[in-house]
């Protein structure tokens, strides 16, 4: 077997017959340059925040999702099942009324060590995952954004509200200067950096139509969103959670949830024409689980308690039979029924229309 010095001088060899007869033909042919391979940096304090563009190294794709739908239509369900399952690529936030910028972003506290107070800066969800995609960027992160319209989401985001913009690879368009926040997710930089959204993060938030006029989101601070409707779909589509869950009957009656539920949303989508806003309050696909309707008590609290106080609080008796006036009353009849529970609250119409056997596309 030749040795490594006999095959360099096979090499060189080679390369010189295919020169000559190159020469001899008049052809004007030149090696290619070699391309510049960059390397990466051994900390991030070592590159701008610019040197990070290179799709050599980066995942693209980041993008800002508001997925909306009725209450229990499988908007969290589809985080998990369509987009990230794994709680280490994530950090999830729950906005409420009382939520502040600096319970997001992160707030300075004191520190307390033995005799000593020091105050540092203890970062939120949203520096925390910022820190993350930078940090590791062959993989895509995800914050989610829970009911984000029960909190005031432009309040919220404050200044970073205008790190949303993103171009067609997934990377924030603008940057702010944040020195408490630099140096929490460029531990290493010597210097502040602009902070910007990487295009391995997406920002994912859900949101109830049931609860738009909580907190109302202005158009400015939508248009930098892509919003995703979850249908409340009612007939089986080939995901087995799904399927099982609507043909789950509830205790004692013989009828499932998914007749059931079609039945009154049907119901609840006519009085959409006389109420403006009704269609949001029909009853979601998982509005209820499996173990509330195996519960006579527990479906009442739950589902005809939704129904009485809110999704037919205008006009109870197109639903429920005229002989309850409190609610106490329709959840004593429904929990103590003799047979079946659903016939015992229920309109004659409103009962047999929940017969599986009939049509409601409703």
């Amino acid at each position: 077997m030749p040795d490594k010095n006999d095959s360099q001088e096979l090499k060189s060899k080679l390369e010189g017959k295919v020169q000559g007869i190159i020469n001899d033909l008049g052809l004007d042919v030149k090696a290619p340059e070699q391309e510049e391979i960059p390397q990466m940096p051994k900390n991030i304090g070592e590159a701008s925040i610019d040197w990070y563009r290179r799709e050599a190294f980066r995942i693209t794709g980041g993008e800002n999702i508001i997925l909306y739908g009725v209450p229990g239509s499988g908007k969290s369900y589809e985080i998990k099942n369509k987009y990230c399952k794994d709680e280490k690529y994530m950090e999830r936030v729950v906005f409420h009324p009382d939520y502040t910028y600096s319970d997001f972003v992160g707030q300075i506290l004191p520190k307390v060590d033995g005799d000593k107070v020091s105050y540092v800066f203890t970062p939120g969800p949203f520096t925390k995952i910022m820190k993350k995609a930078w940090k590791e960027y062959g993989r895509m992160f995800y914050l989610v954004i829970e009911e984000i319209n029960r909190g005031n989401a432009p309040a919220i985001f404050g200044d970073i509200f205008q790190l949303l913009d993103r171009n067609e690879e997934g990377w924030g368009q603008y940057h702010i200067y944040n020195a408490d926040m630099s140096h929490e997710i460029f531990p290493d930089s010597k210097e502040d950096m602009p902070i910007q959204i990487p295009s391995n993060l997406s920002i994912l938030a859900t949101m109830n139509t049931s609860d738009q006029n909580v907190f109302t989101l202005d158009n400015a601070f939508q248009r930098r969103w892509k919003m995703r409707l979850i249908h409340n779909d009612f007939n089986e589509n080939g995901q087995a959670k799904h399927d099982s869950h609507i043909k789950h009957q509830i205790k004692d009656t013989g009828i499932t949830w998914g007749s059931f539920a079609k039945l009154i949303n049907s119901q609840i989508a006519k009085n959409s024409r006389e109420m403006i806003g009704a269609e949001d309050k029909r009853l979601g696909v998982f509005f209820a689980s499996d173990s509330e309707l195996d519960s006579r008590e527990d479906f009442a609290e739950k589902v005809l308690k939704y129904l009485w106080d809110d999704a037919f609080k205008m006009d109870r008796s197109s639903i429920f039979l005229d002989s309850f006036f409190t609610f106490e009353e329709l959840i004593d009849a429904y929990v103590n029924a003799a047979g079946d529970p659903l016939r015992a609250v229920f309109r004659d119409d409103i009962y047999n229309g929940m017969n599986p056997s009939m049509t409601d596309n409703g």
